[in-house]
């Protein structure tokens, strides 16, 4: 301890040291400090004022004798005097005779200090979903972006199944509820200043866990960590040891994209012969028959077919108006006028209100006036039908499912050139042979 100011002056110097006053400081707030450590803090007064203000504080300098390191300024401390002679050990009466006299003293102190330690943790957390479940999900938009028939097979007699490929994009709203575990696994602490006790007792904030799965990629929504935080939606609670066990509702929009191979089975409804043709013939039983015995076989047939063409005369006559007679039975295109329930007579052909295209009219035969097959209906745009004139069967089970789609081979077809239309047939008006729309 000492009171003289040269040897005050001389420890500081020793230090590159100056005489300052600390700003909101507790106490009388006289200190010292290296030149290159002055901050905003610190403001600096010359050794004349020093001295006269550590004489009027009778204040006393307090200081230990080490060496100058690059390090700091050592243990030193402006204490008042009183204070001074309480840690001291000598007598008072002779530390205070010693001082007065301008003397260093030597002696042990008593020393209590409040020492402020900062410490900085950085904590390592390891998170794990142990159990996650989709609470909701609903698709809100489906496109499909591909469909394509890869196989038809006929099944049975009458049952056809076709095997499909086809791709999506799908929209889809969902809720998936998370339950989390998370542990410190390291734990990184750096410290500045002293501390009586080398062993440090961390603990781990609930708010930390939370902030460390948001950041992660548990979730797989991009959140803000402190805007849900601040909305306390994530439960978290301590579990056993040093889990913390959190859970979670994550709402997403998400788009799919679906890729599925489908088996459909249709039942065959109608068979239309569209050509025939012998491409082989072996005889697998033959005899000689008698001359006689042919020509019984030969006066059978001939009665039958004079009983079938009398029937047919009387249903000509019965539907048509054309009578009962063999007249009738001989003419098969009577001169008679047949009232259609659609499209009506060919005079009326041009008059498109009274025939209407639709997408269920797809898939349907297309005939003209005497029943003689023309193709089917591939697709319909508006109050026009394309006709594809050689459909295979795959390309009838497109126009019916709305599949398809027409090619420069298909013909198109004005509802103005439409007589009827039925539940399976599209019946058009005949046509000239200088037609020129390609449709025989």
């Amino acid at each position: 301890m000492t009171t003289d100011p040269e040897r005050i002056k001389e420890w500081a110097e020793a230090r590159d040291a100056v005489p300052v006053t600390i700003r909101d400081s507790e106490g009388h707030g006289h200190s010292f400090a290296r030149r290159d450590d002055l901050g905003a803090d610190h403001e600096e007064y010359t050794w004349d004022e020093f001295i006269e203000t550590f004489r009027d504080e009778d204040l006393v300098f307090v200081y230990h004798e080490d060496e100058p390191t690059e390090e700091g300024l050592g243990h030193f401390e402006l204490v008042e005097r009183e204070q001074a002679f309480e840690r001291a050990d000598l007598g008072r009466e002779e530390l205070e005779d010693q001082l007065r006299e301008g003397e260093t003293v030597t002696t042990e102190i008593v020393e209590t200090q409040v020492v402020e330690t900062e410490v900085v943790e950085r904590d390592t957390i390891e998170s794990e979903v142990v159990d996650t479940e989709i609470a909701e999900r609903h698709v809100v938009d489906s496109e499909l972006l591909n469909r394509e028939i890869v196989d038809t097979e006929f099944v049975t007699a009458d049952e056809i199944e076709v095997i499909t490929e086809e791709s999506r994009l799908d929209t889809v709203e969902e809720v998936e509820r998370y339950t989390i575990e998370s542990r410190v696994v390291d734990v990184d602490v750096d410290q500045h200043d002293e501390l009586e006790s080398d062993k440090i007792e961390t603990d781990i904030e609930l708010e930390s866990v939370q902030r460390s799965i948001l950041d992660s990629d548990v979730v797989r929504t991009d959140v803000t960590a402190d805007d849900v935080i601040d909305q306390e939606v994530i439960q978290s609670k301590r579990a056993e040891g040093d889990v913390v066990r959190s859970e979670l509702l994550e709402r997403r929009t998400v788009e799919e994209q679906i890729d599925e191979r489908t088996r459909m089975l249709f039942t065959l409804e109608e068979t239309d012969l569209l050509e025939s043709e012998v491409i082989g013939s072996d005889v697998i039983e033959g005899e000689i028959i008698d001359v006689e015995e042919y020509g019984a076989i030969e006066t059978s047939a001939e009665v039958d077919e004079a009983g079938t063409g009398t029937g047919a005369g009387m249903g000509a006559g019965a539907g048509g108006g054309a009578g009962t007679g063999g007249e009738g039975a001989g003419d098969p295109t009577p001169d008679v006028e047949v009232e259609s329930g659609t499209g009506g007579s060919s005079a009326d052909a041009g008059d498109m209100g009274r025939v209407e295209l639709s997408e269920d009219d797809q898939g349907k035969d297309v005939v003209d006036e005497t029943g003689e097959q023309i193709g089917i209906v591939a697709e319909v745009e508006g109050q026009t039908a394309y006709v594809d004139p050689e459909p295979g069967l795959t390309d009838r089970l497109k126009a019916r499912m709305n599949w398809g789609g027409h090619d420069d081979e298909d013909y198109p077809i004005e509802a103005s050139e439409i007589n009827e239309i039925t539940d399976r047939e599209v019946i058009v008006q005949h046509r000239d042979d200088e037609d020129t729309t390609g449709i025989e």
